[in-house]
């Protein structure tokens, strides 16, 4: 073909590429069309699903809020083709009675980015279809739509349409900006609080609004929200994913200092913003006022519980050491300080650089990895064990002696120290707030010398102890009350293993926390095969024996992940709580059965993209008169979710 005909072929087929005509369902319009008129060899080119519903109506944000279903489009590619996911405009709120829904009101244009390959002919035709699904709604009722779309152009420059590019142009001006603001967020007593460090960029409230991006992260009724010292804090209930959403993004809608609307995206990780703290405790502090509550938190930090019991068992070794020589629990005093302060500094340090790279963390936050999580449960764990006696490591308490002289002393407070400190990164004592949210927004040498006084602080207790002769005095004679008060302090290791094993299962679910709780098993039975195999006459039988239980607890363990958010056990019929009403989830076998047996039953079913049925249970479920009323004659109440398509439920709904 030459290059005349390709030409000429280029400009009889340019039309196909805008010929298509909008299609109109019951309550919108729809329309699929490409920024640019032909294709390139290779390349992309910006697709919109441009979706207009009929006046009165609005369809929905990539996150619906407290009900809705956002538009969807499942793409039929020819082969080397590939398209992203679609770009959604900032939305708006659009409250539905006790409900809070985002979306649109106006016609919007859904772009996606479609990825061309090489090697296409000039001047030949390319058919991009799918099926888009999506949820309109009015002020009295929703109605699911769904539509098959196709377009088709063919292989040429890439050039844009002039008709359609300030469509594109005009629905990107709609696109929230990302920015790269620091923000994270906590969950807390049922609430989730969501930092973002604006850097002074946000000087009013304004009709300053939060569009949270993750689904079942928040509850959407309610949101209230203040300033900082860095930047903006909101604040809403906590939803049924809180627990085990590590991110999300997030659109924040404010009025600029210009007086022009604008809309941000930002990216929120779980864990607090140490530098947006509020601002009372940040910039009302000057660097001795941070020092001294950074040495007064630390000293406090030595009756948490997360540190109290750690502290203890220093003490409990102090006692023995007293029939030992001074220089010894000197010895043992400086070297559980050092381990302190080794760890604050390291701590310290990673954090700084984690933050300096834009990462959204803040004291604890290796709390947030389970890997993390899993190791320190195991570690509370053995230590319980070895105060209950199941097995020994190290110099035993009972009997220091020749150790403190060897130096074993030494080695077991400095380890003790670091451990302190990992233990207590869960706690935050009174005025250690204030102090960290200064260090945390100082130059590094200044952050980490508020944090070694802080160490500092946890030491001094100790410190006291083991370097004032009076206080030393005060502390019992050892006895045989010693090993009694050993195995008390054994009980506090293992709450603090059960509080972290709470944790982790909030994050991976009930089924991966039962193969941590069986790895916990068999590395403690590990630890006791090897304790007898110090004891017995035989040692290698035991020793393996421990071997295959250390082998098969890093096996469960490596096989925790394969087993995160598996779904419930069929026997586990348990939908939650709706008000004073407990749920059932629907099963119809069992809903048979309850008819069969003359059972007071009241089936209803619901979605958390139908508006209306989430403002009924709201308003009409959720309410103590239905719980009494329905308590007092014994009525079972069964959820039908289809939130996700149900062939069941789908039938059921048809027959009636």
């Amino acid at each position: 073909m030459t290059i005349t005909r390709r030409f000429l072929t280029i400009l009889l087929l340019l039309p196909l590429a805008v010929l298509a005509a909008p299609q109109k369902t019951t309550h919108s319009t729809v329309d699929l069309v490409a920024e640019q008129a032909t294709l390139p060899n290779g390349g992309t080119v910006t697709l919109g699903f441009h979706l207009i519903p009929d006046p009165t109506w609005h369809a929905y944000w990539s996150n619906p809020g407290d009900a809705g279903m956002e538009p969807s489009i499942e793409w039929e590619l020819p082969e080397g083709f590939s398209v992203s996911e679609l770009a959604f405009p900032a939305p708006h709120l659009l409250p539905f009675g006790e409900l809070n829904t985002y979306g649109y009101k106006d016609g919007e244009l859904l772009m996606a980015e479609l990825t061309v390959p090489e090697g296409l002919e000039p001047g030949s035709e390319v058919a991009i279809k799918g099926s888009a699904r999506w949820l309109v709604c009015d002020d009295e009722v929703c109605v699911p739509e769904r539509v098959r779309l196709s377009l088709t152009l063919i292989v040429g420059d890439g050039g844009v349409d002039p008709t359609l590019a300030q469509l594109f142009a005009a629905a990107r001006t709609r696109l929230p900006e990302k920015v790269d603001w620091p923000a994270g967020f906590e969950v807390a007593d049922g609430k989730v609080t969501i930092a973002i460090d604006t850097g002074g960029e946000i000087v009013s409230l304004g009709d300053a609004y939060l569009f949270v991006g993750s689904k079942r992260l928040v509850k959407y009724a309610t949101q209230t929200s203040g300033f900082t010292g860095a930047g903006l804090t909101f604040t809403m209930d906590a939803g049924r994913s809180a627990d085990r959403t590590e991110h999300t993004s997030a659109v924040l809608s404010y009025t600029a200092a210009g007086g022009e609307q604008r809309n941000v995206e930002v990216s929120v990780a779980k864990g607090t913003i140490v530098a947006a703290a509020p601002a009372a405790n940040v910039d009302g502090l000057g660097l001795s006022t941070a020092i001294v509550f950074a040495f007064l938190g630390g000293v406090i930090l030595n009756l948490m519980p997360c540190v109290f019991p750690i502290l203890s068992m220093k003490a409990l070794s102090l006692v023995n050491m007293g029939q030992a020589d001074q220089e010894a629990a000197r010895d043992s005093g400086v070297f559980y300080t050092l381990g302190i302060l080794v760890m604050f500094a390291a701590i310290g340090a990673v954090l700084i650089a984690l933050r300096a790279g834009g990462e959204a963390i803040g004291w604890g936050f290796q709390l947030q990895s389970t890997g993390f999580l899993v190791i320190l449960t195991m570690l509370m764990v053995a230590i319980g064990l070895n105060l209950f006696g199941v097995f020994e490591f190290g110099t035993r308490i009972v009997g220091v002696g020749q150790g403190l002289i060897e130096g074993g002393e030494r080695k077991s407070a400095f380890f003790t120290g670091l451990l302190a400190v990992v233990v207590a990164t869960p706690c935050t004592a009174p005025f250690m707030a204030g102090a960290l949210g200064y260090a945390l927004v100082q130059p590094a040498a200044t952050s980490i010398s508020i944090l070694l006084v802080m160490g500092l602080g946890l030491a001094f207790p100790y410190l006291l102890l083991t370097f004032v002769p009076a206080f030393g005095r005060l502390m019992p004679k050892p006895g045989a009350w010693m090993e009694t008060f050993k195995h008390i302090l054994a009980f506090p290791m293992f709450l603090v293993a059960i509080w972290l094993l709470w944790i982790i299962g909030g994050q991976l679910g009930t089924d991966a926390l039962s193969v941590v709780l069986v790895a916990i098993l068999l590395f403690s039975f590990a630890l006791w095969a090897y304790t007898k195999g110090m004891t017995s006459p035989r040692k290698l039988p035991w020793r393996a024996v421990a071997v295959i239980g250390a082998a098969a607890c890093v096996y469960a363990l490596v096989n925790v992940e394969n087993h995160k958010d598996v779904p419930r056990a069929e026997g586990d019929h348990s939908a939650g709580t709706l008000g004073g009403l407990e749920l059932e989830r629907f099963n119809p076998d069992r809903v048979r059965r309850y008819i069969a047996d003359g059972q007071p039953l009241f089936v209803y079913f619901t979605a958390d993209w139908c508006v209306s049925c989430k403002f009924n249970e709201r308003v009409a479920f959720a309410t103590d008169t239905v719980a009494e009323a329905f308590g007092e004659r014994g009525i079972i109440v069964v959820e039908g979710d289809w939130t996700a398509e149900d062939p069941i439920i789908t039938e059921w709904l048809e027959r009636y």
